[in-house]
């Protein structure tokens, strides 16, 4: 799969917004776009994956592995508006030896979108 570039999922996100939730949570399907305030991220809950995407107003500035879905191996805190998120992933080269987590910013807003496709 390649890795959807930040202009493809504002067009995704423009185009194909179904609903917007208050919260994600365990057992919910599809493909979300939670904005932050200073990035946006995907969450592929079909593929249980998530894609980081720092935007300008980014705090933090950039990490190894934005911008590319990564598989989630494991959510401490589910995406909810007004709070943050705390998820974890292997590392793709070392997924033996390494877990990464992230953190997201307080949450702006949570959206259902269609999923990223390889094209």
């Amino acid at each position: 799969m390649s890795s959807p570039r930040p202009g493809q999922i504002a067009a995704v996100a423009d185009q194909s917004a179904l609903q917007h939730v208050a919260a994600l949570a365990p057992g919910m399907s599809g493909c979300w776009l939670v904005e932050t305030q200073g990035s946006t991220h995907v969450w592929d809950l079909d593929a249980m994956t998530y894609t980081r995407m720092p935007g300008p107003r980014s705090r933090s500035g950039s990490f190894d592995y934005d911008n590319q879905p990564i598989p989630i191996t494991h959510v401490e805190r589910w995406p909810h508006v007004g709070s943050t998120s705390l998820v974890f992933f292997d590392d793709p080269h070392q997924p033996d030896r390494a877990e990464h987590w992230r953190r997201s910013s307080h949450i702006a807003s949570i959206t259902e979108i269609a999923c990223p496709t390889d094209s």
